[in-house]
């Protein structure tokens, strides 16, 4: 490499590294929201973590609240975004469709840090409106919407029937948010296993809403 080359990559380097800083900041924020919970969560720790100061989160979140929901959209919206994208493809069955946005929530949603994130909606969430409102719109409303497409679609298709589950779709995720809610609660006392509960939950969603079990 010509040391022109190299003087470019020298420039390079300091703007992707700030490219690359609101990440890492989410980052730290997650790890201290997972340990502390929303309240008790600290910035400077945060931006000790980050290996950056305080005033640098500021740069980029107005505040911890702004921050905690940038750490829940960089795991909700993606699993969004990767659904929508399938179904804008026009390609596979309903049953093919609403498993993969089943196997992408459980991954996202009921797992490690993600987890985390909603045991603090769940437990600091009435203190918390504005953010419980934007998880709202960003999950429930969004999701609803989506499979709502996916049910529609099927109907078209043939491939679901007339039920009050087009109306009401969230009930066909209710189980995973019971999933995510035991396993806070029992797993050490009941741990629930991951395979066979998935399995399940797709059997039942499966024999409730498809006309024929082989679609």
């Amino acid at each position: 490499m010509n040391k022109e080359a190299d003087d470019q990559t020298d420039v390079d380097k300091p703007r992707r590294r700030k490219d690359e800083r609101p990440a890492e900041i989410v980052s730290a924020g997650i790890s201290e929201f997972e340990k502390h919970g929303f309240y008790r969560a600290n910035l400077n720790r945060i931006a000790k973590t980050a290996g950056i100061s305080k005033g640098t989160i500021y740069l980029y979140f107005e505040s911890k609240e702004a921050l905690f929901l940038a750490a829940i959209e960089q795991h909700v919206t993606s699993v969004m975004g990767e659904s929508e994208a399938e179904m804008s493809d026009g390609e596979g069955t309903t049953r093919q469709l609403l498993t993969r946005l089943l196997q992408n929530m459980y991954a996202r949603f009921v797992h490690g840090e993600a987890q985390a994130l909603f045991r603090i909606l769940l437990t600091e969430g009435d203190r918390l409106p504005n953010v419980i409102s934007s998880y709202h719109s960003m999950t429930v409303q969004r999701g609803a919407t989506l499979l709502k497409q996916i049910l529609a679609r099927g109907v078209k298709r043939g491939e679901v029937r007339s039920s009050p589950v087009l109306d009401t779709p969230q009930v066909l995720i209710a189980p995973a948010v019971y999933f995510a809610v035991h396993n806070m609660m029992f797993k050490s006392t009941q741990p629930l296993d991951f395979e066979r509960f998935f399995e399940a939950h797709i059997d039942m969603m499966f024999h409730g809403v498809l006309l024929t079990n082989d679609m």
